[in-house]
């Protein structure tokens, strides 16, 4: 047994006026070696995992105790960081080395999620609408809440017919009188998978939103129900900042190349050393966000099974950029019946019923 004592201090002092901590820890192995983790002397996972996190850390020191074994001998390391004021809010991730004799420390971050999902507040009753009615092809209203219609078909990715613009004035009269912006949301999602319309009526209808991130996943959201996907562009109008509208176009050339991922009709993957070259340059990568995006366009050119897709998920610690990759990687997996083994890459079940949802689309 032998033990590795390292010390992170992070410190910068700026004041925090009234604010709660809530900061998270993140220790994962990006080469399978599982261990078990405490951290201030709480046991964070029960059974040896390949990744661990730990939620609700204050301000100042963090003992990390890391217990795991290698070739049949055990391996105890301990480690201590500390959290200044500047870090209040944030997500610290630690790296297990390849030998599993140290820690590496790996990045600070936004946290990926919390420890409990938030849960919507139930939606108000009170929207006034008229029981029974039936507003088009839109929806009916049943026992005063909307009841959407399906219109559109996954498979083909068409639908019989195209909202029309009185349609269109039924959905926006609906969000207006919506009293919750949650249930704006969650009324607007439901139009926009269940139906087909033109860029500009995504436009008007993603308009009703605040915040500039709900128009953007708002617009990604209704891009393959467009009908007139020539006029797409149009709808960096409705984004303001330079960030989102960046966002966008690189969201569209992403399509662009899910096409040409498309084209290749993969049904062999590409050979181990191809395979280990990918995966060394993705590597390379020194931020989670350039790895995103540099495995993104590697597997828009090459065919991968899911056993090689599920190593390239060791490269990313958090849920969100593993499933980001994957539903990149759709096309390029060669055996696709083997993609609900991909689900228990995730960590939070959040993801995995996304990711769930997601290949039930593809289906």
């Amino acid at each position: 047994m032998f033990i590795k004592n390292l010390s992170i201090i992070f410190t910068v002092l700026i004041s925090i006026y009234g604010r709660s901590q809530s900061n998270s820890l993140i220790v994962f192995s990006n080469v399978g070696h599982v261990f078990s983790l405490k951290v201030n002397n709480k046991q964070i996972n029960s059974v040896p995992e390949t990744n661990a996190k730990a939620f609700n850390l204050g301000l100042g020191w963090q003992k990390i105790k890391i217990a795991t074994s290698l070739d049949n001998k055990e391996i105890i390391l301990v480690d201590s960081f500390f959290i200044a004021d500047k870090y209040t809010n944030k997500e610290f991730t630690y790296l297990l080395s390849e030998s599993a004799d140290k820690l590496t420390f790996n990045s600070i971050e936004l946290p990926s999620a919390p420890a409990t999902p938030n849960v919507p507040e139930e939606p108000k009753k009170e929207i006034p609408l008229v029981d029974n009615s039936i507003y088009g092809k839109l929806y009916q209203a049943i026992n005063n809440k909307p009841v959407f219609f399906n219109n559109y078909n996954f498979q083909t990715e068409t639908c019989d017919a195209v909202l029309t613009d009185i349609e269109i004035s039924y959905a926006l009269n609906l969000l207006s009188k919506c009293k919750d912006d949650q249930l704006v949301l969650l009324y607007l999602n439901s139009i926009l998978e269940n139906n087909c319309y033109s860029t500009k009526q995504l436009n008007q209808l993603v308009s009703v939103l605040k915040l500039e991130l709900d128009i953007l996943n708002g617009v990604k959201k209704g891009y393959p129900h467009v009908t007139d996907k020539e006029n797409i562009h149009m709808l960096l109008q409705v984004l303001k900042y330079e960030s989102m509208k960046d966002a966008f176009s690189q969201f569209l050339q992403d399509q662009t190349d899910i096409l040409k991922q498309k084209s290749m009709a993969c049904r062999i993957a590409i050979s181990d050393q191809k395979f280990n070259d990918v995966m060394n340059f993705i590597k390379g990568k020194k931020y989670e966000n350039e790895r995103t995006y540099t495995a993104k366009k590697q597997l828009y050119f090459n065919c991968i099974s899911t056993s090689q897709a599920q190593k390239i998920m060791t490269l990313f610690s958090h849920d969100r950029e593993k499933i980001d990759v994957l539903k990149s990687a759709y096309y390029a997996l060669v055996d696709k019946e083997n993609t609900l083994k991909l689900i228990n890459e995730f960590q939070f079940q959040e993801t995995r019923d996304e990711f769930s949802k997601f290949l039930d689309s593809k289906k």
